[in-house]
């Protein structure tokens, strides 16, 4: 089973150990020197100290979740999967993205001058006779920004279920504790449940260590 957390604190650990073998480039130097100009110390003592002192360099090391971490991570492990041919990472923007809008797939390009009023598909591979086009989310708690990742999940799934596309399946992969918490909107156990009764005939929504399972039975089809 994916386990993102534990994923993300194995980055995090590479990130720090990544500080001094970036030390000599110009972003590191840098966000060190801003350091030192705003704590009032010396360039070249804060670099002898991330030197020495291990806990030191966790001040400088990039945190993961601001490197599209989850992303990445539920990629790797979609690859994996023994029925994923063909796997993409689709882009966030510009002509070659693609947007589901009212059950129709559209690219970017086609797009270009019309608000985009749903996110963009983010991954895409095959599975037996099946096109598959995914939608990824990684929420942690409650909250506003989070809702919002709630309410462009909901969209995919309205968007999928108008679609008429042969073979062609849609996936919202929603994971993290947030969609294991109450709808108080519409009163559902969880988000996820919630999530689930918006699929259509071939779209649906479901966590990523469901994902296995669920294109092996596709697969058979």
């Amino acid at each position: 089973m994916l386990d993102y957390e534990k994923e993300y604190e194995k980055r995090l650990k590479q990130n720090v150990r990544n500080v001094v073998n970036e030390i000599d480039t110009v972003d590191m130097k840098l966000k060190i020197a801003n350091w030192a100009e705003k704590f009032g110390y010396a360039f070249e003592k804060v670099l002898e100290k991330i030197k020495k002192d291990t806990m030191f360099r966790c001040v400088f090391a990039k945190d993961p979740a601001k490197q599209n971490l989850y992303q990445t991570i539920a990629a790797e492990y979609i690859k994996g999967i023994s029925f994923v041919k063909n796997f993409k990472v689709l882009p966030v923007g510009g002509d070659n993205a693609l947007y589901l809008i009212n059950g129709k797939l559209l690219t970017g390009k086609i797009l270009a001058t019309s608000p985009k009023e749903t996110k963009s598909i983010d991954f895409e591979w095959q599975t037996g006779r099946w096109r598959v086009l995914a939608s990824h989310k990684y929420t942690k708690a409650n909250g506003g920004a989070q809702d919002n990742q709630y309410l462009d999940i909901q969209n995919f799934m309205k968007n999928a279920r108008d679609n008429n596309l042969k073979e062609t399946i849609f996936i919202a992969i929603c994971d993290g504790d947030y969609y294991l918490t109450k709808d108080t909107a519409t009163g559902h156990n969880t988000k996820l449940e919630r999530l689930e009764q918006l699929k259509g005939q071939n779209s649906y929504a479901i966590s990523i260590n469901e994902l296995e399972n669920f294109l092996k039975n596709i697969y058979s089809d």
